[in-house]
């Protein structure tokens, strides 16, 4: 089992999915996965969900879509990400610092290189712990 599924199963397994094998990420940390029953999943550290896409047409068709293209490409992202950042390293991805993940800010200097299992753990974690606050609730981060 590679660390990425690890991850997948350790800090998103609240959903109910059994991770079985990740088949692409993007730069901004986007995960397509297969689950132990074949089903291919859109794992969204952005918007901390885990989306069930089906069968393997069905994820080809997703991933397809003009939407998702550009939400998986994410180029001005990634752009001002390298252009603040510099290129990440092998099993690095960009994201956001976390306080900009549960406020939807998506400036440039919100950004942050990661490593893509770190940003597994870390967004499934928050995930779990803010799944039942309702819309625009309004969340606190404690340092530790």
């Amino acid at each position: 089992m590679s660390h990425l599924v690890h991850a997948l199963n350790t800090a998103w397994g609240w959903t109910g999915v059994e991770f079985a094998e990740d088949v692409a990420h993007s730069l901004m940390g986007h995960v397509l996965a297969i689950d132990a029953k074949g089903i291919y999943h859109y794992v969204d550290p952005d918007i901390l969900a885990v989306t069930r896409l089906g069968d393997e047409a069905a994820a080809q068709t997703h991933m397809a879509s003009a939407e998702t293209r550009a939400i998986w490409r994410a180029d001005a992202l990634v752009e001002a990400a390298t252009q603040r950042l510099g290129f990440t390293a092998l099993g690095e991805v960009y994201s956001r610092t976390l306080s900009a993940i549960l406020s939807g800010d998506y400036e440039p200097e919100n950004l942050v290189r990661i490593d893509l299992v770190d940003l597994i753990y870390l967004t499934g974690d928050l995930a779990r712990q803010t799944r039942d606050l309702p819309d625009g609730a309004r969340v606190q981060l404690k340092a530790t």
